[in-house]
């Protein structure tokens, strides 16, 4: 969680931050990240807090225009690609299309150990 709570592209990020901070905390009536680092009380671990659910009918937004919207979307998309940059999810999506190939995913033996031990306690219950 170290920098979780940063901002981060210049004065963009910051505002950015800002909105979402406040969509997040007083405006459903929940804490910001201030308050609530200082209701952890200095312990650590993930903030306390509520969610917020963001829901955007495209239809709506752009004047019934998806399929043409979606296509100028797909044209940024390849232009982040073609510089060189990584659009979130792409690492994931190509660890599931190879995991799905080969027909196993691969963990590390401490989880695998774990999960055989929770394994054998629930069959001997």
């Amino acid at each position: 969680m170290d920098g979780a709570m940063l901002t981060f592209g210049s004065y963009k990020g910051s505002a950015l931050s800002i909105v979402i901070e406040l969509l997040a905390g007083p405006l459903i009536d929940d804490l910001t990240s201030l308050e609530s680092m200082e209701f952890a009380e200095g312990a650590g671990g993930a903030p306390y807090h509520g969610e917020i659910i963001l829901a955007f009918d495209p239809a709506q937004f752009s004047g019934r225009r998806v399929t043409e919207n979606d296509a100028r979307a797909e044209r940024l998309f390849a232009d982040i690609l073609y510089q060189g940059a990584r659009l979130p999810s792409q690492r994931r999506f190509a660890a599931r299309a190879r995991n799905t190939e080969r027909g196993y995913v691969e963990i590390a033996k401490t989880l695998h150990e774990d999960l055989l031990s929770l394994a054998g306690q629930v069959q001997a219950t």
